[in-house]
């Protein structure tokens, strides 16, 4: 390499670094996460977090949003279902419950990006996106 700075490296799964980032930050007990530029979907995904009781506190900064973990309710296991390269879809009656019922399913439907439980609430299937307990 000739020593010159890399710049950005392209990110192949950013919903998989985001969840990475959350799981990462809540293990070392980090309060505080911040995104850069987050897509819209990342904001939803973010958003259905904090309704649940993972994210204490989101702030959206213009193209930052700061996210404040919720150190009484610990992210322990956030895993990407789907992937990039093998996508997952399940009927609105096979959405799975993660960990009995203590955990969360995140889902892309045509409705928008919903929690399982809401998806299975308005009968709608989709791509199941990732899973948190």
């Amino acid at each position: 390499m000739s020593g010159k700075p890399l710049g950005k490296l392209m990110q192949t799964d950013p919903i998989a670094d985001f969840l990475t980032k959350l799981r990462n930050a809540s293990r070392v007990g980090k309060a505080e996460v911040e995104l850069i530029k987050p897509a819209r979907s990342l904001k939803a995904i973010a958003k259905l977090l904090a309704t649940s009781g993972y994210i204490a506190k989101l702030e959206d900064k213009g193209g930052r949003v700061q996210i404040s973990l919720d150190g009484a309710k610990p992210l322990l296991h956030a895993r990407r279902v789907s992937r990039p390269g093998v996508r997952r879809y399940v009927q609105s009656r096979r959405i799975p419950i993660p960990h009995g019922t203590g955990g969360l399913v995140i889902l892309s439907t045509p409705k928008g990006i919903l929690s399982g439980a809401q998806a299975r609430k308005q009968k709608v299937g989709g791509e199941l996106i990732c899973e948190v307990w």
